[in-house]
């Protein structure tokens, strides 16, 4: 005979949405967490491709803001072409 599966109740809290924060022109969400009640920050992260990432620190956020909006004002110069052609053309 089976045992029958333990219904299991989770007992872990909403997140909550705290007002976003404005840094440089920028809006940087912010969230409590429900399970841990840790306080989330999302940002532009250059390790991970400027992909949307989450941060307990706040600094961290500011940090990588502030190099996704250089990068926006200063594209790289030969973007689009591989070492070999720049060197060619």
């Amino acid at each position: 005979m089976m045992r029958q599966a333990k219904k299991f109740k989770y007992r872990g809290e909403k997140s909550e949405i705290l007002d976003s924060i404005m840094f440089e022109g920028y809006e940087i969400k912010s969230l409590k967490h429900g399970n841990t009640g840790h306080i989330l920050y999302k940002f532009p992260s250059k390790a991970h491709d400027w992909e949307p990432c989450w941060t307990m620190d706040l600094q961290t956020a500011k940090n990588g803001v502030t190099k996704y909006l250089a990068k926006q004002e200063n594209p790289p110069k030969n973007e689009g072409k591989s070492p070999v052609e720049s060197k060619v053309s």
